[in-house]
């Protein structure tokens, strides 16, 4: 329903009629909501089109620098010697970093996943339902002095002659290794008694996606936009609808802001009024709830988890969809939160008491408390143009960024582990 109403259901490759979710040995259970697989193919295919309908132009390369003019406007260099000006530029490189600033703040939690797409015509799940989490294990819960391990759950999306399915670990201070992440599933898949050979896989598929971190320093003349403005739900992993569904009004303001002044103030105008419609007041307060829930599941063992999760789909539909699709408004969170402390166990209530006491906690109330100021400074044009005169001529460099990349802290993070594999304190 969320593509339909961006008139994209084109771009689904599979559509579920019911989605499926297992917390413990109790087996499978429907939770009403329909679920589709988007295609990367035809979502690129969908989106290339509309641009090539409106005129916009590509060119082959990668960014090297951008750098300010005095005139308000930026040179862009690419790697292939090419040069552009520019009045606005809007980054759209995912979780690379390099040319944007951002606040300081805590690192990001981490989702990790690998999973494998399979010819199995014989395969056992319904090929009509999803299952999206099976929160089963595929080993006993181990506690040592190392640490407890990270539990992770299955994920399905089975179709008439094939299956793709997926190991992932939902939300982690410490990223589980893929290879960790291969052996649970193909010990989950023997476990499952489900056979196939090497030959039958189709595609294989390892991802990590942080989750949560600061977000971006607002107001700056750099536009951000979709994984690299931050929009990733912290909680879930999910990016794709929410960029999608803010493409628009950023759009607008971009627009709106370079039409009211062909110099200078209209650069900074548009920047400005980008900013506000990615990080107002109203999606701060939301991204702070949902740092809030990313935090507290990072925390928690299994057997909290498992409640946890078992409470959040036994609320009433309309708020734990809400929560998946950004679609609650910060208010509505409220009496989320108090749901599920209300009817979770005493294992989960301290797990909400304990984290409301801790530095998440008091980011959380401060950032209810603060937000309209933040919204206020990122449309602050006064303050973007003093900047601009002061890094007039400042060029960032993609070779030197601002701030260490995602892929380097992953792979040291990945590489300075002293515990076994899956586990964390």
């Amino acid at each position: 329903d969320e593509l339909q109403e961006l008139n994209m259901e084109n771009v689904l490759e599979e559509v579920y009629d019911d989605t499926l979710v297992q917390i413990d040995d109790k087996g499978l259970k429907p939770i009403g909501r329909r679920y589709g697989r988007v295609s990367r193919k035809l979502l690129r295919d969908e989106l290339i089109n509309r641009c090539a309908k409106n005129g916009v132009k590509y060119y082959e390369g990668l960014v090297d620098s951008v750098q300010n003019q005095r005139d308000g406007t930026k040179l862009i260099r690419a790697s292939e010697g090419a040069e552009f000006g520019a009045r606005v530029v809007a980054m759209s490189t995912g979780h690379n970093r390099e040319v944007l600033e951002y606040e300081e703040g805590s690192p990001p939690a981490w989702q990790t996943a690998y999973g494998i797409e399979i010819d199995a015509p014989d395969h056992p799940w319904e090929p009509n339902k999803a299952v999206f989490m099976d929160l089963t294990q595929s080993d006993d819960e181990i506690i040592t002095s190392m640490g407890r391990r990270i539990p992770s759950f299955l994920y399905v999306l089975p179709s008439k002659d094939k299956v793709f399915i997926e190991e992932t670990c939902l939300v982690s201070k410490v990223q589980v290794p893929f290879d960790e992440l291969k052996r649970r599933l193909y010990r989950r898949l023997e476990k499952l008694d489900f056979k196939f050979d090497q030959s039958q896989i189709i595609e294989e598929e390892a991802s990590w996606i942080p989750l949560g971190g600061s977000l971006p320093k607002v107001p700056q003349q750099v536009v951000a936009f979709g994984a690299a403005a931050g929009l990733v739900h912290p909680a879930t992993g999910y990016s794709i609808i929410n960029s999608l569904k803010m493409a628009e009004p950023v759009a607008e303001a971009i627009a709106s802001g370079l039409q009211s002044d062909m110099g200078a103030m209209g650069s900074t105008t548009a920047s400005a009024g980008a900013w506000k419609a990615i990080w107002g007041a109203e999606n701060r307060r939301k991204m702070a709830f949902y740092q809030f829930g990313s935090d507290l599941i990072a925390k928690m063992p299994l057997g909290t988890l498992r409640e946890f999760m078992r409470t959040f789909y036994s609320l009433p539909p309309n708020i734990w969809k809400g929560f998946l699709s950004h679609r609650l408004t910060s208010p509505m969170l409220v009496p989320l939160a108090l749901l599920m402390f209300a009817y979770g166990n005493d294992d989960l209530r301290m797990a909400l008491v304990s984290e409301l006491a801790s530095p998440a906690g008091a980011s959380l109330i401060k950032t209810i408390f603060d937000a309209q100021g933040a919204e206020n400074a990122a449309h602050n044009e006064a303050d973007l143009l003093a900047r601009d005169e002061e890094d007039a001529d400042l060029m960032i460099r993609r070779v030197s960024p601002l701030r260490e990349p995602l892929k380097g802290v992953f792979r040291r993070e990945q590489l300075s582990e002293s515990g076994p594999s899956g586990f964390a304190k």
